[in-house]
């Protein structure tokens, strides 16, 4: 599913997508969590005008929903992966954690997904070259979002986020591929 980017969007010195997305193509091929060879840090992609057509489409969903700025995946530490939108699903995958994951601006926008009718995952990454751990959080969450307890809400997040990192990963088996030309 394709949705419309917010107009004046851009990625600007962002580059998680190109280290948290796994790439098996012909041309370009990157374990899950290994920085793209081709990625210049705070600047973006070296074969932009040539890159392949998942990297040219995939985009995290800052790109398309209205989130504040803090919101941008360099900046909070999350990836809000697009896949699942169309079945009313939204993944948090959290690369990092930042003081922003318990912010009042996250309660508060996952409180008003929950609220309506969205599924809420969290997601973490294992070591490079492992898929993520995920998991639905949405009934976990409720109790705190219902009771506007943004307190407990940050408990259950960093807990289920302490679990999630005790995932037993599984290998990608994407070998590096680099022939983009």
């Amino acid at each position: 599913m394709s949705l419309p980017l917010i107009p004046d969007r851009t990625c600007g010195g962002c580059v998680e997508c190109c280290r948290v997305i796994p790439l098996d193509l012909p041309d370009l091929a990157k374990p899950t969590g290994e920085l793209c060879a081709y990625c210049v840090p705070d600047a973006g992609c070296a074969v932009h005008a040539i890159r392949p057509q998942t990297c040219r489409t995939w985009f995290c969903l800052w790109r398309a929903v209205e989130l504040s700025d803090d919101w941008r995946p360099d900046r909070s530490g999350i990836v809000i992966r697009p896949d699942g939108v169309e079945h009313g699903e939204i993944t948090l995958f959290v690369v990092r954690r930042t003081p922003f994951l318990s912010s009042e601006e996250v309660f508060d926008t996952v409180a008003a997904w929950i609220d309506s009718g969205i599924a809420v995952a969290l997601s973490v990454p294992g070591p490079v070259g492992t898929y993520p751990a995920r998991a639905v959080v949405t009934d976990y969450l409720r109790p705190a979002v219902e009771a506007g307890d943004a307190e407990r809400f940050n408990r259950l997040v960093a807990r289920s986020l302490d679990k999630l990192a005790e995932h037993d990963w599984q290998a990608d088996g994407i070998e590096a591929r680099y022939r983009v030309t």
